[in-house]
């Protein structure tokens, strides 16, 4: 999918469904379990109600570790970044895309409203129903920050 024109700003309501999906994806580190539940849990939250559903269908991830101080004693900062760069709109197991008045308004509510689908032929994930992809909103990131342990140091 060309993703070169996401929308730039996304909502509240958009950021706070990502996050509470963050919080309990698991980590990067296990890529086939992390696919598995970015497939199965969408952003309308653990028992969502109504025709379409939006998920996550391709992220980016970035780890570094940084330099900080903490009360003047020198620590590293591990920084876990994760962006949606793909979503996907899904209508529930249904085989055809839901009415484009249905998909505005859904849309809308996450403040997703002029975005592009790209209808795709494929079902969704186990048969989930029909499904178009629309690049996410260039802003919408969850950032995890973890101090290190101190590193023991030598005697001299």
């Amino acid at each position: 999918m060309d993703v070169s024109n996401p929308p730039p700003v996304s909502s509240d309501r958009l950021q706070q469904a990502y996050a509470a999906l963050m919080e309990r994806a698991p980590s990067a580190l296990f890529r086939k379990a992390r696919q598995l539940y970015l497939n199965k849990y969408c952003l309308d939250g653990r028992e969502p109600q109504g025709p379409l559903r939006l998920y996550v269908q391709q992220e980016k991830t970035e780890e570094r570790i940084e330099p900080c101080l903490v009360e003047q004693e020198p620590r590293r900062l591990a920084i876990y970044t994760v962006q949606p760069i793909t979503l996907a709109l899904v209508h529930w197991q249904q085989p055809d895309a839901a009415e484009p008045a249905v998909q505005a308004a859904y849309l809308q509510y996450w403040g997703l409203d002029g975005i592009d689908l790209q209808a795709q032929s494929e079902s969704w994930f186990r048969q989930g129903g029909h499904h178009a992809l629309l690049a996410a909103p260039s802003d919408l990131l969850w950032r995890k920050e973890s101090l290190l342990p101190e590193l023991s140091r030598e005697q001299d």
